[in-house]
């Protein structure tokens, strides 16, 4: 029974906890103590009420404010209730405290409140207890089933696993089975059913059978607040979601579930008429699931369409596999930052060319995280159509620097050349740097070059300068790129250290003999390692690599 019929009652209740604090009181107490408070400590406010708490003694009798009041304190579930009867100003006779005129029903039960009398007051002040016990069992039930379905919704954030449980976890209420419909997608709206033994089925609607249950309908397009309880004869067009058993008598009841003030669905619960209908408290305890059920399903929805939107940038912002070709030996490894999301400002690409040889590009845009990422990706995909021009390196950094020009938040460092198979089993590369970080060659006896490449940072200035750099890679050798997360890496024992540019020349000259695509693993390995799980910036490594000089036959005796 909902708290406020305790205001229908004609005793003034107030319950308190052990130390005295006021836990809540009906009209009727309010109207004899204005003062009252729900938190505060039995004082002033509460009259003699504070007296007898203060004394430890189970009654009263005294005058507050002009009035005779009568009061009886209860113990229930912990708790101190106090029943007041108000007997009016002393020597007249008043009504209750509700204001209702005096008549004989008053008069017998002023008699029974006054100490002394013959009439049954014990029988009153009992009905009223167990009254009060039945009010606080069935709220504190409600509370508890309320708390136990929201701790379930909001175990998963997927959508298909929230749907399934939002079906399950009202079934308690309860009902004979409960049934989630989805909005309107493509013209048809998916559906899921759950009922007691754990049988469920799922399925989709036409709209042409949605328009057939105003009320589901209703409910789906915000229109109204909900219907039922009403004959679940009228779901009999729901044969494909409904079994005939749970549309032949018995009750619905309609729910919308909404979050932000959007639609996340409608939730549908039918009663067997072996039940009792759905009466006022079960449907304002629906109603409040309903209100969090929606909640949680809206949240869900929402984080499904990131995760797709993600999984849709995540698919076009990677790199793309390294291509096989013969006389370049490639490699590359990729860390982002947000490993949560799988993309990042950092980026490379290598794609084959007709002379037999390899296009690169390698480069660090600025920022973190998505909005990187999205740059990232419109730089990839202005050099890639670069590419298709065949345009010389330095000639492809100025037009992208064009692009970029005008938005001081959008620029990049940059290398990008072309590797070529030399007539001595090497490589030929071809740079050209935009502000990036200068790449490293391993020489064939184990020592660590420099290549130096000079350039300003693309798309900061509108008249920069960019220089080309030719580097001859013997057979074997390698030349690595690689972004400023691998440098800057701080971990190490103080965890504050950073991985520096001679602590990478000697971590690459240690890889003397590797191939190119265990060079790149070993380098981000190795800087993962000095990290120690501490967050990090986005890590990127390419290597390209001239093949080793071939063995020449053996002569066969």
């Amino acid at each position: 029974m909902p708290a406020r019929l305790l205001d229908l009652l004609d005793q003034a209740l107030v319950w308190c906890e052990a130390s005295g604090a006021v836990s809540g009181f009906n009209r009727p107490a309010a109207r004899l103590f204005p003062r009252l408070r729900v938190g505060e400590v039995l004082g002033p406010a509460a009259g003699p009420m504070a007296t007898a708490f203060a004394r430890g003694d189970a009654d009263f009798d005294a005058s507050f404010e002009g009035r005779r009041l009568v009061g009886r304190r209860e113990t229930c579930e912990g708790r101190a209730v106090w029943l007041v009867s108000d007997l009016g100003v002393p020597g007249e006779r008043e009504g209750p405290p509700g204001g209702s005129p005096p008549n004989d029903a008053d008069a017998a039960r002023d008699d029974a409140d006054t100490p002394g009398s013959d009439a049954d007051a014990p029988y009153d002040r009992a009905a009223t207890l167990r009254e009060y016990q039945v009010t606080l069992k069935a709220e504190r039930e409600h509370s508890a089933f309320l708390e136990r379905a929201g701790a379930q919704l909001g175990g998963s954030l997927h959508h298909g696993r929230t749907v399934r449980t939002l079906a399950r976890s009202v079934l308690p209420l309860p009902v004979d089975a409960a049934v989630v419909v989805l909005p309107v997608h493509g013209r048809r709206s998916s559906w899921h059913r759950a009922g007691p033994g754990g049988a469920e089925a799922s399925g989709q609607l036409p709209t042409e059978v949605l328009d057939r249950v105003p009320p589901i309908d209703d409910a789906l397009s915000g229109l109204s607040p909900g219907a039922g309880p009403f004959p679940a004869d009228e779901l009999r067009d729901l044969t494909d979601v409904l079994p005939p058993h749970l549309t032949r008598g018995g009750q619905a009841l309609v729910l919308p579930l909404s979050g932000s003030g959007v639609s996340a669905g409608a939730l549908l619960l039918i009663r067997l008429p072996e039940r009792q209908g759905f009466a006022g408290p079960d449907i304002e305890l629906a109603r409040q699931y309903a209100a969090r059920a929606g909640l949680a399903l809206s949240t869900a929805a929402l984080y499904s369409q990131q995760a797709q939107t993600t999984a849709v940038l995540r698919a076009n912002l990677e790199p793309r596999p390294l291509p096989a070709v013969d006389g370049v030996g490639l490699g590359a490894a990729y860390r982002p930052a947000a490993q949560a999301l799988r993309i990042s400002g950092d980026f490379y690409d290598v794609a084959p060319r007709p002379d037999g040889g390899v296009s690169f590009f390698f480069g660090d845009v600025c920022g973190k995280g998505a909005e990187a990422a999205v740059l990232a990706g419109l730089v990839q995909q202005s050099l890639r159509t670069l590419a298709l021009t065949d345009t010389a390196p330095v000639r492809d950094l100025h037009l992208l620097n064009d692009v970029l020009l005008g938005d001081d938040s959008r620029f990049t460092t940059l290398v990008t050349g072309t590797a070529r198979p030399a007539p001595d089993h090497g490589l030929t590369v071809v740079t050209a740097g935009g502000g990036h970080l200068p790449p490293l060659i391993l020489r064939r006896d184990g020592l660590v070059e420099e290549v130096a490449i000079d350039g300003t940072v693309v798309g900061i200035l509108p008249d920069p300068s960019f220089d080309l750099t030719t580097s001859r890679l013997a057979p074997g050798e390698l030349m690595l790129l690689y972004s400023d997360g691998v440098t800057e890496a701080r971990g190490g024992p103080s965890g504050h250290a950073l991985y520096g540019d001679e602590r990478l020349a000697r971590a690459l000259a240690e890889c003397q003999g590797m191939p190119a695509g265990a060079v790149a693993e070993r380098v981000e390995l190795l800087t993962a390692q000095w990290l120690g799980g501490r967050p990090h910036d986005d890590i990127a490594v390419l290597a390209l690599q001239a093949p080793p000089r071939p063995h020449p036959a053996q002569d066969v005796p």
